[in-house]
């Protein structure tokens, strides 16, 4: 077995390299790609300092595009520097495929897990507990963001760095589920957050001199909580609308909000 090069300290300082650098002059045309060279610095100083040639290779290798979730690229990196490691600059094309082929499906894992698990699950739970006037949601809340920042993200970084190649067969099916796992979760949580924190007061309404109570003797009987789901609905496929943004959608509630409330069909 070779021999590592990189201490257990050398390697805790590249990984929170990317922690403070890894969104360092992202921009449209290779967006993190100088954040990645920039956490890469003292691998290729290290590696290849002697050697001028292969010293630029890999700076050129370490500065193309790269776009993933941030959390996730502790992966890469931990791979990344086990081949280079111990393949040298010969392996700088296999690690520049290899970051080119898994920054898409990792981001896809890593939007999932923390985009959910951090803003909708976690979130909702804190943005629930304030409005009853309980501080402890947030407090979960930023338990949670220091378990991703101190242990989460320094595990992955090691499991890159000691599988290698070899992560992406022994982990993928492991990855694919805990996603769909979290996927369903996050579902789960914008669900209960539409019947619970979303108030739709429907009034009642003439029809052909015939009073109806759209609340209790309509909508509830079909579905509780259903002017919420329809609602959630409405505002989905709008907001995949050409030309629509949030902005646009707030007033679009706000000015429905008015009109039907002048109507009767919105009561306080």
């Amino acid at each position: 077995m070779m021999s590592k090069k990189f201490t257990k300290e050398e390697l805790k300082k590249i990984s929170w390299r990317w922690v403070l650098m890894g969104q360092l002059c992202m921009n449209y045309g290779k967006m993190q790609g100088s954040g990645y060279l920039t956490t890469m610095l003292p691998v290729i100083e290290k590696l290849y300092g002697d050697d001028k040639e292969a010293k630029e290779k890999a700076l050129v290798a370490h500065s193309q595009f790269y776009n993933c979730t941030p959390q996730m690229t502790h992966l890469i990196l931990g791979m990344d520097i086990a081949i280079e490691e111990q393949e040298g600059i010969k392996a700088i094309d296999t690690v520049s495929s290899l970051k080119t082929s898994l920054m898409g499906p990792l981001s896809g894992i890593g939007d999932t897990i923390f985009a959910v698990m951090n803003s909708v699950v976690f979130g909702s739970i804190a943005a629930t507990m304030a409005a009853e006037g309980n501080p402890l949601g947030l407090i979960i809340w930023e338990v949670w963001y220091m378990f991703v920042l101190f242990i989460l993200r320094p595990f992955l970084f090691r499991l890159g760095y000691k599988q290698g190649a070899n992560l992406i067969g022994a982990y993928s099916d492991k990855l694919k589920s805990i996603t769909k796992a979290v996927s369903v979760l996050g579902l789960i949580v914008v669900g209960s957050m539409l019947a619970s924190m979303v108030s739709i007061n429907l009034g009642t309404i003439n029809i052909f001199s015939t009073p109806l109570d759209l609340q209790a003797g309509f909508f509830d009987k079909i579905m509780p909580k259903l002017p919420q789901a329809l609602l959630a609905f409405a505002l989905y496929w709008l907001a995949g609308r050409k030309g629509m943004t949030t902005t646009k959608l707030i007033l679009f509630v706000i000015a429905i909000s008015i009109i039907f409330s002048m109507m009767g069909v919105l009561v306080a």
